[in-house]
C-alpha cells in the first residue's frame, strides 16, 4: 500500500532519552525514558474541603439479618454512619419492612446485587462500601408500611472566607412515579437550598441512563460570612418504588477561570470501515478546533483489516491533509485482525499505518498549552484474551505514569478496550475482563490522579451517565483516575435488560461522533460531538453540537 498520508504527516522522528529508543519516522513525536522509582505521594490535594468514601465502615459491616434474597451470614450492610454523618427517617420506616434497607444503608455493591440486581449492580464506579435507600427492597418484608423517606445528613464542612465550592458525588439513581430524590445545602444551620431534584419531571420513570452510574457536579454558592455547610441527600417514595445509592462525596474548591490557550486533541475510535462519516468528522473537528495539535485514533480504524480498508482510511488521511493535525497518534483495536490472516502480517499493517515498530508507545503533542503526554497500549499477542500484553508493556506503563506523575502532568493514555468496571457497558461480564491484566492496570491508573484514559469499542451512547467516570481503586489515590468513552464513527449500541446475568445488546442507530480534549496547566477538558451521519450521496450535514463535556482538574498542579 503506498501512503501519500504517511508521506505527507510525517512531521518529526523519534527521539533517544534515558534508554529507550522507539522506531524512527513514528507519526508524532515519540520519547521515551525512566521515571523514578516508586510512587508520588499525590493524598494532600490542596483544593479538597472534605472526603466521604464511606469505606472507613467496612470493618463494621453485619451479616444479613432479614433480606429473603441473601443468604444467611453474608456479611455486607450498616445503618451506623461515618463520623460526623447522620441518617433520619421518617416515622412510618419505625415498623415493618426489611431491616437491611430501612432508609440510608451502608453496603457493598455485591451485598446489595445480592439481595437482587434489576440494575443495581451497573453502579459500577462504586468502591467498597456505598450509601442506599432503597424502597424496593425494603418492600420484600412483612407489614410494610406505604410510604418511604429517609435523610442522609453530612458532616458539617468548613467553608469559611470562600464565595463558592463544588460539590461532587457518585449517583445511581433509580425513578419510579411518585419518588423524589433531593440534595440541599445549609449553612450555620440556616435553611435549606435545593440543589439537586430528581422526580418525575425531570427523570424518566423507572430507567434513564443518564442517572444510573453517574456523578454529580454541583456549584455551590456560600453565603457572606457562613462557617459550615451540611449537604443532605433526601429520598422520598411510596412503597416498592425503587432506589438510589451514593458514593465519593467530595467538596472542593471551585477551579478558576482558565487562563491561556489549551493543548488540543481530536479523538476518534470505531470508525469500522466507514471512510464517508470518518472524513466528515474530521472536517467537523476541524471546524471546532482548527488548531488541534494531534489526532488520537482509538482503534477499530478499520473493519478486519484487509489492504483495501486499509488504504480506504489512508486515501481519506491523504484527502483531509490540509486540516489533520500535525500529529496523528494510532492504537490498534480487535477489527485490525479479523480478515482471518496471521496475527503478524494482520498486526504489521496496522504498524505501517501507525509508522511503528509495537503496539504500544509514547508521544508528545506539543501546544500552546505545553507538551500533552500521551501513552498507547496495545494487543501484542494473538488473542485470547482480548488484550494480551507482555511484561514488559505493563511495566513500561508503570514507568511513564511515575515519570509524568513526578512532574504534576496530566497524561493521556489511550487504548481500544475499556477497563472493567468503568464506563458504560464495562460492567457487562463480556466487556469487564478484556485484558490480560485487567485488575493489574486498573489498580496501577489507580494510583495516578492525573491519568485520563480514553477508551472505544463499546459504542455506547454518550447520553449514559458513565461516559466518563472517575474510577477509584482499593488503596489507589482517593481521587482515583479518570476515564472516558470515545464514542464511535460507526453505529451505536446499547444494553438492554434488568439483570446483568442475562443482558442483551442492541444496535440503537447509526451515530458518528467523537471528542475534542483541550488541556490546560490545572486541567482537561473532553467535549463529547456529535457530527451527524453521511454517505457517499449525501457528504454533509449542519451537525456539529457538543452532546456534553466533563473538567477533569489536575490534582497534582500547584
Amino acid at each position: 500500500m503506498t501512503s501519500t498520508f504517511r508521506a505527507r504527516t510525517r512531521r518529526t522522528v523519534a527521539v533517544l532519552l534515558g534508554t529507550s529508543l522507539l522506531a524512527a519516522g513514528t507519526v508524532g513525536t515519540a520519547v521515551a525514558g525512566p521515571g523514578r522509582p516508586g510512587q508520588p505521594d499525590t493524598r494532600g490535594t490542596d483544593d479538597v474541603l472534605h472526603r466521604e468514601s464511606f469505606d472507613s465502615l467496612a470493618d463494621d459491616l453485619l451479616p444479613r439479618a432479614e433480606d429473603p434474597g441473601i443468604e444467611p451470614g453474608v456479611v455486607g450492610w450498616t445503618h451506623e454512619a461515618p463520623k460526623g454523618w447522620s441518617v433520619e427517617n421518617g416515622p412510618a420506616l419505625a415498623g415493618g419492612g426489611v431491616e437491611e434497607w430501612r432508609g440510608w444503608s451502608f453496603t457493598t455493591r455485591d451485598f446489595w446485587t445480592d439481595a437482587e440486581d434489576q440494575m443495581r449492580y451497573r453502579f459500577a464506579r462504586a468502591q467498597d462500601v456505598v450509601a442506599v435507600a432503597d424502597s424496593d427492597e425494603f418492600a420484600d418484608g412483612a407489614g410494610t408500611p406505604g410510604s418511604y423517606a429517609t435523610t442522609l445528613a453530612s458532616a458539617p464542612i468548613k467553608v469559611k472566607g470562600r464565595d463558592e465550592v463544588e460539590l461532587t458525588f457518585d449517583s445511581h439513581y433509580r425513578g419510579w412515579a411518585g419518588q423524589t430524590g433531593r440534595v440541599t445545602v445549609a449553612f450555620d444551620g440556616g435553611a435549606e437550598t435545593e440543589l439537586v431534584r430528581y422526580d418525575s419531571e425531570t427523570v424518566t420513570d423507572d430507567y434513564d441512563g443518564a442517572l444510573l452510574n453517574a456523578t454529580e457536579t454541583v456549584p455551590v454558592d456560600v453565603p457572606r460570612g457562613a462557617k459550615r455547610a451540611v449537604f443532605r441527600w433526601h429520598f422520598t417514595a411510596d412503597a416498592n418504588s425503587w432506589y438510589w445509592a451514593i458514593d465519593s462525596v467530595a467538596v472542593r474548591a471551585q477551579l478558576p477561570r482558565t487562563s491561556g490557550d489549551p493543548t488540543s486533541a481530536w479523538v476518534l475510535s470505531d470508525i469500522q470501515g466507514d471512510p464517508d462519516d470518518l472524513g466528515h468528522a474530521l472536517r467537523d473537528l476541524d471546524g471546532v478546533r482548527p488548531d488541534a495539535d494531534g489526532l488520537l485514533m482509538v482503534g477499530d480504524i478499520v473493519a478486519s483489516g484487509s489492504p483495501d480498508q486499509w488504504q480506504d482510511v489512508d486515501d481519506v488521511m491523504t484527502g483531509a491533509a490540509d486540516v489533520l493535525p500535525d500529529q496523528v497518534v494510532a492504537g490498534i483495536g480487535n477489527h485490525e485482525s479479523y480478515t482471518g490472516e496471521p496475527w503478524e502480517v494482520l498486526r504489521d499493517r496496522f504498524l505501517d499505518f501507525a509508522q511503528r515498530d509495537r503496539v504500544w508507545d509514547e508521544y508528545l503533542l506539543e501546544g500552546s498549552g505545553g507538551n500533552v503526554p500521551v501513552l498507547v497500549l496495545g494487543q501484542e499477542e494473538a488473542r485470547p484474551p482480548e488484550v494480551p500484553m507482555s511484561r514488559e508493556q505493563v511495566e513500561w506503563l508503570r514507568d511513564r505514569l511515575a515519570y509524568w506523575s513526578d512532574r504534576d502532568k496530566q497524561v493521556l493514555v489511550m487504548s481500544h478496550f475499556p477497563l472493567g468496571d468503568t464506563v458504560s457497558a464495562s460492567w457487562i461480564p463480556w466487556y469487564s475482563d478484556s485484558y490480560q491484566y485487567n485488575d493489574e492496570l486498573t489498580e496501577l491508573l489507580g494510583a495516578h490522579p492525573n491519568a485520563i484514559l480514553f477508551s472505544g469499542h463499546t459504542h455506547y451512547p454518550f447520553e449514559l451517565g458513565d461516559w466518563a467516570v472517575q474510577r477509584r481503586t482499593a488503596g489507589g489515590h482517593p481521587d482515583g483516575f479518570w476515564t472516558v468513552n470515545t464514542g464511535a464513527v460507526q453505529v451505536e449500541w446499547d444494553a438492554r435488560g434488568e439483570s446483568t446475568s442475562g443482558i442483551e445488546e442492541v444496535v440503537t442507530r447509526d451515530v458518528n461522533r467523537g471528542l475534542t480534549v483541550d488541556v490546560f496547566d490545572d486541567r482537561v477538558v473532553v467535549e463529547a460531538r456529535d457530527f451527524g451521519t453521511v454517505d457517499a450521496e449525501t457528504p454533509d450535514n449542519d451537525v456539529n453540537e457538543v452532546v456534553r463535556s466533563v473538567t477533569i482538574p489536575n490534582p497534582l498542579a500547584d
